[in-house]
């Protein structure tokens, strides 16, 4: 049989912490690399949760992925993929919203009416302060 001539590591895809693509730890970079997701979503995301569970239970979940993750090997190539910006043309605001619907291939709108949901379902403060987090974090296109 063909077993034998099996390699267990051309199937698997491994996670790594990011080397290249980091703000703190490499840790969101490593995610993204691993979905193929823009690792300013996944931070976005993380600034979320972080706000609504406390900071405290993602802050300990973070610092445990700093020591289970391996570092990626040097010389691993980066991956291409579509790049979160915040919209110069389609902005309300800061230009988030469009931001995100460009990126996804979303009506503006929609993430707009989604975002003042979240917003309201969150008692407000949690979503402004991650979309003024968002402001600093995503570059502009």
């Amino acid at each position: 049989m063909a077993i034998e001539n099996f390699c267990y590591s051309e199937i698997m895809q491994r996670l790594y912490r990011s080397r290249t693509d980091r703000v703190m730890a490499g840790i969101c970079g490593g995610l993204g690399n691993y979905y193929n997701i823009d690792p300013t979503i996944l931070r976005l995301i993380f600034v979320l949760l972080l706000l609504f569970t406390g900071i405290i239970p993602l802050l300990i979940a973070y610092i445990i992925a700093l020591f289970i993750i391996p570092l990626e090997p040097t010389g691993t190539p980066a991956l291409q993929r579509k790049k979160l910006k915040r919209s110069s043309q389609n902005k309300m605001i800061a230009g988030i919203c469009g931001g995100i619907a460009e990126t996804v291939n979303a009506d503006p709108t929609i993430v707009r009416l989604v975002a003042v949901f979240l917003c309201f379902l969150s008692g407000v403060i949690p979503l402004v302060i991650a979309y003024l987090i968002a402001w600093v974090i995503i570059p502009k296109r």
